[in-house]
């Protein structure tokens, strides 16, 4: 399946509110632009949750936990039973986006990691070796991992925080109002056996967009808890079993307690321009807080991390941010009652509202690393600071699972939390968009610690080669574009944030990917080099800019900004389609063409501009469109798919909460018809109809993938092999093999075998069979599939343009639903095959 989709969306540029870069890779070169484009992760971010909430602006947390506890019971009642499961297929060999890290006390080579989207993991080996990592299932829908606390007198008893949130409870409109919620929260968790099982300690699920920062537990009572999270700080005193607010400013980022001595604790409060943003300090063991003004800033848009020195416990280091630069690195002497300016160096730089940190040498308060973008080191208690990392020194070529990933300097940019090795203290763990890294030499050197760590948040749409079940392609958050050669360790290419791509369904030597606002390449070497295409665009385009390259005619592609661009030869040319007139005003999110006619196309356009979603068709290649809208809910529009088979049967997939998730149409868009049976009401992004069986359709939404066999009139759960909740952002047929590939937002890659083409067929006067053929268009030779006429006898004629039969072959017998069929003796051009078993026929265009 060959389709455009996307999941973060059109982001509104308000004059009085025009920010200006914070991270911008280019396609041809590793370097960031810091002035002329506004940033991935806050973009991403913000648009993620601007589809899933529009047209409000809160997220309803309890609908997305009680989908997922529904779900789970109509697992258990399901009576259908699938072959297969999922199976992961990498990326294996690099990170994800993560937020935390914690060691076992009693036994430090065992870490926990939180990933922002692929939930919590653990390593017994330090971070180290090709098999470094395994996930840890909860049981509940955790996808995001902020917090891990481990009890310091008994590691089987583990509490994390859930939920990836820079902004409180708003998202508005787009990136105008800084919109930057990450994943969805359900309040913190808990195992008392090591992980084995879970409970639901502080349950959030009847709130909005709640996010858990920090925990910590009190070292000399481990009953006492606290939790800095979005609704400010909270206390357990019966190891999580009640909760009481000590402190209600919002947005508490990080919580800690002075060495030897848990009567002192510091916290930070304030993110995204919440109010009374500030260090409080307790002398009360947490009972209550007083805002501490001495030599600090009066307010500051951005957030706060602290850390204290073990050796002298009064030396304590603050760094301090706006929104979208730093303000500086700042120190207390005497346990955080009065403050003095460090040190002003901009580490954070435009990264202040999303990832910084400081962390103090336990043994030695004069040394410090700092770290926003890339990591600083200071030997002098913060008065020079000396950049000691490079993130644009990663190695695209590295594959090799748990080796390195580049040069001795490079840390993944984007580095969210700094921790010292407990007992060795020239050991220094970094949790980063990337993965883990660490240093073992105090920061002279650094290596990747992301063995078996498969956490990549990629985007739609990934592509699949019609030649080589071992090749396909897809991009990532952060981490640019990565190729799968049939190696758990994939290769990267192109650069940035990696965003759609495609495979030329004739030649696998051709391929596109694209960085973000619809940086479009191309390559004629199997992904190993590209040439930008420069397409045109009018505003600017969409996070990830929509493009397809049409299975029935290769050289003709479409893209999308406001305006449509098309290329008839492989995108080397391009002109405007639509009289270089914008479809609603609105940025296009969904291209989606017609497999076997390359001039019937759907876009979907995201409702920023214009508060109204649009769903539009051409059946002439872009040159006039019909808005199809009416009769569709007004929720983001994730997907469309058409009928392989029968154009005029389409679907959409729908984002949102409240409405039925999918749509279709037998009649090309000009009537609606809900087609949910059976699945849950979150947000939907993909949909995937088998070439070879029209009834046969998967869709994947955020909690997993469903089926359905009955060309969507029900649907059932297709999770087997996957733990938790998954979300999917894309599903594609690899067709060499009869696989489905899907992208998850924070898990990376899985593959399954489809579903045998028999299953959910059956022969009325309505629906006599269907047949398809791969690879369409041919070359030399294609396969014709049947539905359901095995061991049948079958007429075929082949038509020229002209209507002029030009081969006929009679009863042929359909053996394993297929017939070979050679094409080498005619020339190129448009063929009509007719199938006729007794009196009943079916056609298909070759």
């Amino acid at each position: 399946m060959n389709k455009l989709k996307i999941v973060v969306v059109a982001i509104v540029t308000l004059s009085a509110l025009t920010f200006v870069c914070l991270k911008n890779y280019h396609a041809g070169k590793n370097e960031k632009n810091e002035e002329n484009e506004r940033g991935e992760a806050a973009e991403a971010l913000g648009s993620w949750m601007e589809a899933r909430m529009y047209p409000g602006n809160t997220l309803p947390s309890n609908n997305y936990l009680s989908a997922f506890q529904n779900s789970q019971q109509q697992k258990l009642n399901q009576t259908q039973v699938f072959p297969g499961q999922w199976t992961a297929i990498g990326p294996k060999n690099f990170g994800g986006r993560t937020l935390c890290l914690a060691f076992n006390p009693q036994n430090t080579q065992t870490i926990y990691a939180g990933a922002a989207s692929g939930g919590l993991w653990k390593s017994y080996t330090g971070g180290t070796g090709a098999t470094a990592w395994q996930p840890v299932p909860t049981g509940f829908p955790v996808i995001g991992v902020g917090a891990i606390a481990i009890n310091p007198n008994d590691s089987n008893t583990i509490y994390i925080g859930t939920g990836e949130v820079y902004n409180y409870q708003n998202t508005g409109t787009g990136f105008a109002v800084r919109t930057t919620r990450g994943t969805y929260g359900i309040g913190i968790l808990k195992t008392i056996d090591g992980g084995a099982t879970w409970t639901q300690i502080l349950p959030w699920q009847l709130s909005d967009l709640r996010g858990v920062q920090d925990i910590i537990i009190n070292p000399q009572n481990p009953n006492t808890v606290f939790a800095a999270t979005t609704e400010g700080t909270y206390r357990s005193m019966d190891a999580g079993a009640t909760w009481t607010q000590v402190n209600n400013v919002l947005m508490s980022t990080d919580i800690n307690y002075m060495p030897g001595d848990t009567t002192v604790m510091l916290l930070a409060a304030g993110n995204s321009f919440s109010a009374n943003s500030g260090i409080y300090r307790s002398t009360d063991g947490g009972s209550s807080f007083i805002k501490i003004t001495a030599g600090l800033p009066a307010t500051w848009s951005g957030k706060t991390l602290i850390s204290f020195n073990q050796l002298i416990p009064g030396i304590v280091y603050a760094s301090i941010a706006d929104q979208l630069t730093g303000i500086g690195l700042y120190k207390s002497t005497d346990g955080g009652l009065n403050w003095s300016v460090a040190n002003t160096t901009n580490y954070a730089t435009y990264q202040g509202w999303y990832s910084h940190d400081v962390a103090v040498r336990p043994d030695d308060p004069q040394q410090l690393f700092c770290s926003g973008v890339d990591l600083y080191h200071s030997t002098n208690a913060g008065t020079t600071l000396l950049q000691v990392s490079h993130w644009y020194n990663w190695d695209f070529n590295a594959t090799t699972i748990g080796g390195v990933e580049g040069l001795p300097d490079y840390v993944h940019a984007d580095i969210h939390r700094i921790y010292w090795h407990p007992t060795n203290f020239d050991t220094i763990y970094f949790a980063t968009d990337g993965g883990i890294f660490r240093t073992t030499d105090n920061g002279a050197t650094f290596e990747g610690c992301n063995g078996m760590y498969q956490t990549q948040q990629f985007y739609a749409n990934f592509a699949n080669s019609s030649q080589d079940s071992l090749f396909a392609i897809g991009g990532m958050q952060d981490n640019a574009t990565a190729v799968y050669d049939g190696n758990l360790g994939w290769r990267r290419v192109i650069g940035g944030d990696g965003v759609s791509t495609a495979i030329n369904p004739l030649d696998d030597n051709i391929v596109y990917g694209e960085s973000q606002y619809l940086n479009l390449n191309r390559s004629d070497d199997h992904a190993f080099t590209f040439t930008n295409l420069g397409v045109p665009t009018g505003s600017t385009p969409n996070f990830a800019g929509p493009f397809v390259v049409c299975q029935s005619n290769p050289d003709v592609i479409y893209a999308g900004s406001d305006l449509i661009a098309k290329s008839v030869d492989g995108g080397f040319s391009w002109s405007f389609a639509n009289g270089a007139n914008t479809l609603d005003g609105n940025a296009v999110l969904v291209i989606e063409a017609s497999r076997t006619d390359e001039n019937l196309v759907y876009a979907a356009t995201a409702p920023v501009a214009i508060p109204q979603v649009g769903l539009f068709k051409s059946i002439d290649g872009g040159d006039n469109w019909t808005n199809v809208t009416a009769g569709l809910p007004n929720k983001y529009i994730m997907d469309v798919a058409i009928d392989p088979i029968n154009n005029q049967n389409v679907y959409v997939a729908m984002s949102g909460f409240g409405t039925d998730h999918i749509f279709k149409s037998t009649n090309g868009g000009a009537t609606w018809n809900a087609s949910s049976i059976g699945l849950p009401d979150v947000p939907t992004n993909t949909i995937c109809i088998d070439p070879l069986n029209a009834n046969i359709i998967y869709v994947g939404n955020d909690l997993g993938v469903y089926v359905s066999t009955d060309a969507g009139a029900t649907w059932n759960i297709f999770n087997d092999g996957l733990y938790d909740a998954t979300f999917v952002m894309d599903i594609s047929v690899s067709p060499v093999n009869r696989k489905l590939r899907m992208a998850t937002h924070g898990k990376g890659i899985y593959e399954r075998p489809m579903l045998p083409i028999t299953v959910g067929v059956t022969e009325t006067s309505e629906n006599i069979f269907q047949v398809s053929a791969f690879p369409n268009p041919v070359h030399d030779q294609t396969t014709i599939f049947f539905s359901s006429l095995a061991d049948k006898n079958i007429n075929l004629k082949l038509y020229n343009s002209k209507g002029e039969l030009v081969m006929q072959m009679k009863n042929k017998n359909a053996s394993d639903h297929k017939i070979d069929l050679s094409m080498k003796e005619f020339t190129e051009g448009i063929y009509f095959l007719e199938i006729e078993v007794g009196e009943k026929r079916q056609s298909i265009k070759l």
